[in-house]
């Protein structure tokens, strides 16, 4: 048996599947693929002020999660592989909310209450179209982020073995 993620309405559900892959039909094919979790943890005590790259997150990476892991006064910010700015770029520090930037909807969270400990974070269903680089732009000591996402591993619609019982085939093409 493989392991395998499904995502259905950008909710990733791990199972196990017997042979290649199926689909389920329900309004639409949801295909079942393999993804490998990568995760980091960026901690630096002391930095210059300004922008330091944390991370490179691949074009087709999905379920992406960047969070602070305390409240600070630094922020996070993203850029694409070619420079262009979509949150938190050139000094200019964006509000919260959604921004629609490498294929994917981005949404962008600082807590503003006092009494809050939860740091920025960025979230994103993916998949990205186009590599996406990740800052921080460093204000105070003590900066902590911890980054998540998920990329497609290589072969991710092998064939069925031919001892698979029917039931388990799959039930429609996938356009994936």
């Amino acid at each position: 048996m493989q392991r395998a993620s499904v995502h259905v309405h950008n909710r990733a559900y791990t199972v196990f599947v017997p042979g290649g892959f199926v689909c389920i039909t329900a309004c639409q094919c949801v295909c079942w693929q393999q993804y490998e979790v990568v995760k980091g943890n960026f901690s630096r005590t002391f930095l210059r002020v300004g922008y330091h790259k944390i991370a490179e997150i691949p074009a087709g990476a999905r379920n992406i999660s960047i969070q602070e892991t305390v409240k600070s006064r630094n922020y996070l910010a993203l850029q694409t592989k070619t420079g262009v700015s979509i949150i938190n770029g050139n000094w200019v520090i964006d509000r919260p909310g959604i921004f629609i930037a490498v294929g994917t909807q981005l949404i962008y969270r600082r807590p503003n209450e006092i009494r809050s400990r939860n740091g920025e974070s960025i979230t994103a269903p993916g998949p990205l179209t186009e590599d996406l680089h990740v800052y921080l732009i460093y204000q105070q000591p003590g900066p902590g982020v911890y980054y998540e996402y998920s990329v497609p591993l290589q072969n991710t619609h092998p064939t069925p073995e031919p001892d698979t019982p029917s039931d388990i085939l799959p039930l429609c093409e996938c356009s994936q």
